[in-house]
């Protein structure tokens, strides 16, 4: 799977790059916030023992795996997204971690969320690969709905 942005999806990225400096004793930091769509692919729910069936509350222990494609705001591809998510508190209202890589043009960022019943997933960004090495930040994830494939990320982030 080819794993490269567009050149004007990289110009437009490089185009948001902000350098700031807070202070004389702060150093500069370089940010940069884009937005991503996500498309679902595939979505997968383990149901591990003891099994309550699949239109029941998830248990502690059950998983769920899912795939989406990202791309830009215009519909370019931009990289796919892989995800995993344990369940450790079942029921009705069922969390856990998720642990997920979003696979962009130059490297990976790795994110953790806690799997929740809203449509907002905030993604604590815990690093990333190639140009990506060292950074953190934050992605904000908006689902469309229940019945829409497509969620919205605002990726946030922040190089030492």
């Amino acid at each position: 799977m080819a794993r490269l942005l567009p050149a004007t999806a990289v110009a437009g990225l490089a185009a948001c790059l902000v350098v700031s400096v807070a202070s004389s004793t702060v150093a500069a930091r370089k940010t940069v916030t884009f937005r991503l769509v996500e498309k679902s692919v595939g979505f997968n729910f383990i149901d591990n023992p003891p099994r309550q069936g699949f239109r029941q509350p998830p248990l502690i222990g059950d998983e769920f795996a899912f795939t989406s494609e990202l791309m830009t705001k215009s519909g370019a591809r931009a990289g796919h997204l892989e995800a995993t998510c344990m369940v450790t508190r079942g029921g009705t209202n069922a969390s856990g971690p998720c642990y997920g890589v979003f696979a962009l043009a130059g490297g990976d960022i790795t994110g953790i969320a806690l799997l929740n019943q809203t449509n907002t997933t905030h993604i604590a960004i815990t690093g990333g690969t190639g140009v990506y090495e060292g950074v953190t930040g934050s992605v904000t994830s908006v689902s469309r709905g229940e019945n829409s494939p497509y969620t919205d990320d605002t990726v946030h982030l922040i190089w030492p």
